[in-house]
């Protein structure tokens, strides 16, 4: 009995630490920073032309995202850093929870190709 109680254990302990390991992963996304709605069609979001419709969705309301050629991640960011780089590509570090597909952002930069 005592050695299936350990088991048991064993086994909620390793079932925990895969939830929480899948929920947060630390890395960078290159992309351009858009409304979400925008954010989900890389081609139309993914170029300087697309800073005033941006910028006048993001006035309405809309949530910052990046806009990625592998898809689109909301961003937990100050709006303030993020809104001065809209119009050009961008590396945004951070966390992204896979429960929620957003980006915990610690820092935005502006890529090499857009330098």
């Amino acid at each position: 009995m005592k050695g299936s109680k350990v088991l048991i254990w064993a086994t909620l302990m390793f079932v925990a630490s895969i939830n929480f390991g899948v929920a947060a992963d630390a890395g960078s996304w290159t992309g351009w920073i858009a409304d979400e709605n925008c954010a989900k069609d890389y081609e139309k979001s993914a170029t300087a032309e697309h800073l005033t419709c941006a910028e006048t969705c993001l006035k309405r309301g809309g949530k910052l995202a990046l806009s990625t050629p592998d898809g689109h991640f909301l961003l937990d960011v100050n709006p303030a850093l993020a809104e001065q780089h809209l119009g050009h590509e961008v590396v945004v570090k951070g966390e992204l929870d896979t429960q929620t597909n957003t980006i915990k952002v610690s820092s935005v930069s502006m890529s090499a190709i857009s330098n």
